[in-house]
């Protein structure tokens, strides 16, 4: 009678489960790494196009605040010259080819913030893509003190408004209807020596409208001072940015 034996396979040694484990191990740390690298070289070229367009957008807006700032000295030039005026006329009248001086003081130039790139950066929580702590606390001042900027400029407009109101009091509007009728008046002689050259102003709002220039001078002043510091802070982050980025 035969007895037949079952082969058996030989034990694996420990030694050779641990290889398989490191090299299994290996391979996901591996691929690990990979995938960490790959999305940190994304984001840190999302952060340069970033930055560069950012850098774009707060070089437009010093030119912007540039052409603001020259509007404003205007501004105060016309604001004193119209004053001087009127200290000079308290009888209640002023020369008909001074009009044009109350008429300057209309209009506002208001500053709109390039606010592209920022929106986009605080929207999809993106300011997280600036490594720089510097550099995002600088942006966030910035944008702290242009959201301050709004508001001043909604109260100059406001300003400008009320001394209109009461420049539409104060000036007789008869002849106001006949300039606006014949817009070549000023040039039109014939015109001219039909229609007295003295404006009659309602004196009752002399006072008040004065007071509303000062104030009104005043706001310009403020808000002069506000973009003065704005600029100096959009300057000095440009200024950090490209130090901190090696940009030209």
């Amino acid at each position: 009678m035969e007895v037949h034996h079952h082969a058996h396979s030989a034990r694996q040694k420990w030694t050779h489960y641990f290889w398989e484990f490191l090299m299994l191990f290996l391979a996901v740390f591996c691929g690990f790494l990979a995938e960490y690298y790959l999305e940190h070289t994304i984001e840190h070229n999302r952060e340069k196009q970033f930055i560069n367009s950012l850098v774009r957008d707060i070089e437009a807006d010093t030119v912007q605040l540039s052409n603001i700032k020259g509007f404003r000295f205007d501004r105060l030039r016309k604001i004193d010259s119209v004053t001087r005026l009127l200290s000079k006329k308290p009888a209640g009248s002023v020369d008909v080819h001074r009009l044009r001086l109350f008429q300057d003081l209309r209009g506002h130039v208001s500053f709109y913030q390039n606010s592209g790139t920022l929106d986009q950066l605080k929207n999809a929580g993106g300011l997280r893509l600036i490594r720089n702590r510097r550099v995002v606390d600088s942006i966030q001042g910035y944008d702290q003190q242009i959201r301050r900027m709004f508001l001043r400029d909604n109260f100059e407009t406001e300003e400008m408004r009320y001394t209109l109101r009461l420049a539409y009091k104060l000036i007789d509007g008869v002849l106001l209807t006949n300039l606006s009728i014949d817009t070549a008046y000023l040039t039109n002689q014939s015109l001219k020596r039909g229609v007295s050259k003295a404006v009659n102003m309602n004196s009752q709002y002399l006072g008040e409208y004065l007071n509303s220039l000062a104030s009104f001078r005043f706001v310009v002043i403020n808000n002069m001072s506000l973009q003065g510091m704005i600029t100096k802070k959009a300057e000095n982050l440009l200024t950090l940015i490209k130090a901190e980025y090696d940009l030209k």
